[in-house]
Order: C-alpha cells, then structure tokens, then sequence
C-alpha cells in the first residue's frame, strides 16, 4: 500500500485532490506508472467518491496538458496506470467523450490564447525568450506558443492556469531541467500561486524522485 502520510506532509500547502495531481505527474515525470498505480489505490481509500471522481479528472488533464513537458511515451503509460487502477464506479462517473473538438480549433482565437499564457508566465522575459528561441527554428517558436500553449496549456476547461503550472513544476523537477525549473517557479507565483503552494509542489516531486529511485534499487 502507497504511504500516503508522507505525501500529505510533504503537499499540505496544496488542496485535495489536487496535491495528489501533482505526485501523479512527477510520477509520469519520472516514469514510475507503478507509483501512479499504488497512489490511485490508496486515494481510493482516503478520498469520497466525489473527490476520487475530481481526482482523476484533473490527473487525465494533467497528464494530457505534460505531453508538452513529459513526453508521450511516458504520458500513455501513466494514464493507463492510473486507469487501470480506477474502481468501475468511479469510471461509470467519468466523461464518455472528447471535450476537445473541431469547432475550438479557430487557429487565430487559440494563437492569442496561447500568447497570454505565455506572456503571464514570462512577464518581462517573454519577448526575448521568443527573440532566442525564434532565432533558432522559427517553427519550434510557432508550435510551443500556437499548439503546446495555445491548444494545450492554456485550456483551463478542467485545469486551471495557476494548478496547471503547479503541475508543470512536479513534471520538471524529476527531469532534470533546472532553467525551466526554475522560470515555471517563478511562472507559477505570476500566475497566483503562493510561496507555499510552490515548495510544496517540489517538496511533493521531490519525495516522488525518491520513490521511484527506491522502486528500482
């Protein structure tokens, strides 16, 4: 059974269910789907059927929106761990189809979107950050504003904007990009997250890097 004492103290800044969201996604992060699979066991004893309902609803989403940050390998196989271990009365409970579809795909409606989040996670950082990565490859600069924020990260239909980075920080500390890191910290308290909100969503990330290193020693 998952101890999830530990994941309360480290996370007690964070409301429930959303401190356990953000383990999930450190877990994925660092590619452990066994500890996305024993900490939805254990919330399944701990939360109420509502709030088991609204934890997996936000962790799908959380999972979906750190493709951009993860990758897809790792992101399919922990959904199918947290899935998979998800009771049928749960599920029966769950959205049978896509939020996403055609009609939201205004090319120019989701650009600006994807635009303001950026611009309010970088603030004053913002234009130059698109003058370096622009000069690179104009087209990496067009897919992270247009599709990964504008599709993807700035969809707050289920995650909103401040959790969403919350999340982006469980995803970035087990890998090991301490820039990133630290600019989604400080993107985070912009978009309204507290002092504490933040050390306890790396205090959570941290504790996952230890479990999942024990998971393999």
């Amino acid at each position: 059974m998952y101890n999830i004492s530990q994941l309360n103290a480290a996370g007690a800044a964070l409301g429930l269910p959303l401190r356990y969201v953000v383990a999930v996604t450190a877990m994925a992060a660092a590619n452990a789907p066994e500890l996305v699979t024993k900490l939805t066991c254990a919330c399944e004893h701990s939360l109420s059927a509502s709030e088991m309902v609204r934890f997996v609803e936000l962790s799908r989403e959380s999972l979906l929106k750190m493709v951009t940050t993860i990758g897809t390998p790792r992101i399919i196989n922990s959904t199918a761990a947290l899935m998979d271990a998800v009771p049928e009365t749960i599920k029966e409970r769950l959205p049978k189809t896509s939020l996403r579809c055609k009609d939201d795909y205004n090319y120019d409606a989701i650009r600006q979107r994807g635009l303001d989040m950026w611009k309010g996670v970088y603030s004053k950082q913002a234009e130059k950050l698109e003058g370096k990565i622009g000069g690179w490859y104009p087209d990496l600069l067009e897919v992270i504003q247009t599709d990964l924020y504008g599709r993807i990260l700035s969809d707050c239909r289920i995650l909103d904007a401040k959790s969403t980075e919350l999340c982006t920080i469980g995803a970035l500390f087990p890998s090991n990009v301490p820039a990133q890191l630290k600019s989604h910290v400080i993107g985070a308290g912009r978009l309204g997250a507290s002092s504490e909100e933040i050390e306890a969503a790396k205090a959570i990330a941290k504790l996952v890097c230890i479990q999942a290193t024990a998971l393999r020693d």
